[in-house]
């Protein structure tokens, strides 16, 4: 069975923007003293809390971090961050990364649990700046009318280069419960660029999400508000860079958890920098890397909304597909397997991770895991899955089309 993404039509409206403002949330952040390291260099990682970025309000107690690490672009490079220390108002890690490449550090915070009125629920997600969540909860009567227990989670996100060129690391998944993640590469990114990224939740694609992106001295500028964002039925936001600088993206969302007694709030955020110059050698302005994630993406929502039409566009004349043992030109994969795939892509949940991207002139291919858990026909699936796909382009500028895919998968154990 082939892996697959999906599609969570949710509602997520009324996030605020990351400038001071009125009832603005208390975000958290990691900010780093660099986005560029030499391999072996120093690189100071800054925690930051507070509703103006990126200053910090507090620094946040050592005890409260669930865990902090560096993601490589494969996993064999991840790395824990231990060892952290207050600086003033924020707690702060170093680390020296060695070998040339990008890298993704993530954060999580240990979740707080309040107990809480229903009343004190919606003006909680109001003061936190989700007053139209609470306002649609409130008009589809799905608010809490009880007591309940709300868990609160926060997570964060920033990617730095390490050297000069290396493997990219920007799409790697941190397993956050809602998070965001880049489909274009942030170390390419520039002024005039749009970066794409998508907002999952639970793993998931979280299709209309209000989303908000602020750049740092922004706020100064009452001319220049917050970009207001929604994702598309992909759960993904395309954010056009209108200065080079620091920027953070945040998202949140609010949702009953198993019991009705319990609600889970949680809020992800990203920073990068536009316009410094790093990233990959021979990258132009649009990444070739993050090109062809986008049309491995593309690929894997086409299976899921069962738009067979986009899955043959991708797929050039000649493309061979491998699986079980078998093999299929481009037409018998149309007339044999497709429908098949879709309808399975349509009715199992699953997790689709890339783990791995390469280019060389013309030719890329991207590596990707991942886990399919469900119903199908009245027989539980419960796989690990692993996918090649190889692209290749005609010239510069040209659309990257799928030469190969090759699917392989297994029955997880408990």
């Amino acid at each position: 069975m082939r892996p697959t993404s999906y599609k969570v039509v949710a509602a997520v409206v009324g996030l605020i923007g990351l400038s001071a403002i009125p009832l603005s949330a208390h975000d958290f952040w990691i900010v780093p003293d660099a986005f560029q390291v030499a391999s072996g260099g120093e690189l100071s990682l800054r925690t930051v809390t507070g509703v103006k970025f990126p200053a910090s309000e507090s620094a946040v107690a050592a005890n409260r971090i669930a865990r902090m690490r560096v993601l490589a672009a494969t996993p064999a490079g991840d790395a824990p961050l231990t060892g952290f220390t207050v600086s003033g108002k924020s707690l702060v890690v170093q680390h020296r990364p060695t070998g040339a490449g990008q890298r993704v550090i993530e954060a999580a915070l240990v979740p707080s649990v309040r107990r809480m009125s229903g009343d004190g629920f919606a003006r909680y997600l109001r003061l936190e700046g989700a007053a139209a969540l609470a306002d649609r909860y409130a008009g589809e009567g799905r608010l809490p009318a009880d007591s309940i227990d709300m868990r609160s989670a926060k997570f964060a996100k920033t990617v730095v280069e390490v050297g000069m060129g290396g493997p990219r690391a920007y799409s790697r998944v941190a397993g956050h419960p809602i998070e965001i993640v880049p489909l274009s590469d942030p170390s390419t990114a520039r002024r005039g660029d749009t970066l794409s990224m998508r907002i999952m939740w639970q793993g998931r694609p979280l299709a209309a999400a209000h989303v908000h992106a602020g750049v740092a001295g922004a706020a100064n500028d009452s001319t220049e508000p917050d970009l207001s964002l929604i994702s598309d039925t992909d759960g993904v936001i395309r954010l056009p860079l209108h200065r080079d600088g620091l920027w953070n993206v945040r998202a949140s969302f609010a949702a009953p958890a198993s019991t009705p007694l319990t609600w889970d709030v949680a809020w992800a955020t990203i920073v990068f920098h536009a316009g410094q110059g790093t990233g990959a050698p021979g990258t132009s302005r649009t990444s070739d890397s993050s090109e062809i994630v986008a049309t491995v993406e593309r690929l894997h929502s086409a299976f899921s909304r069962g738009d067979s039409a986009t899955v043959l566009k991708l797929l050039a004349p000649d493309v061979i597909v491998l699986e079980s043992g078998g093999m299929e030109s481009r037409e018998e994969y149309r007339r044999h397997h497709l429908p098949a795939d879709i309808a399975f892509a349509a009715a199992v949940p699953g997790t689709h991770k890339v783990v791995g991207v390469a280019i060389q002139e013309r030719t890329g291919w991207v590596s990707s895991t991942s886990v399919t858990e469900g119903q199908y026909k009245g027989r539980a699936v419960n796989s690990a899955g692993a996918e090649l796909i190889v692209l290749s382009r005609e010239a510069a500028g040209a659309e990257w089309r799928i030469r190969a895919i090759h699917w392989s998968s297994r029955r997880r154990t408990p």
